[in-house]
C-alpha cells in the first residue's frame, strides 16, 4: 500500500531521535497496524488535516477514531 511506504520512507529519512515529517492521507478506514506506531499522520475530516502521532494504544482502531469530522451539538435542554 502506498501510505505504509510513505511512512517507512518518512522513519527512514528522519534524523535520528526526532519525529518524522507528517503524512497526509484520505484513508479514515485505514486500521493502524503496529508498523505506523512513532509516525505522524494528517488525517483528512472533510475540511483540513488533523496530525495524529501513532502510539502503542491506537493499534486495531481505524485512522477516522482519531479525526472527527463532525462538530458536536451543544444541545440546551428547557428552553
Amino acid at each position: 500500500m502506498v501510505l505504509m511506504k510513505k511512512l517507512r520512507k518518512a522513519k527512514r529519512e528522519a534524523p535520528p531521535g526526532e519525529k518524522p515529517e507528517p503524512i497526509r492521507t484520505h484513508l479514515r478506514n485505514m486500521i493502524i497496524v503496529p508498523e505506523m506506531i512513532g509516525s505522524i499522520i494528517g488525517v483528512y475530516n472533510g475540511k483540513t488535516f488533523n496530525q495524529v502521532e501513532i502510539k502503542l494504544e491506537m493499534i486495531n482502531h481505524y485512522l477516522a477514531e482519531f479525526s472527527i469530522s463532525y462538530k458536536p451539538e451543544m444541545i440546551i435542554c428547557g428552553v
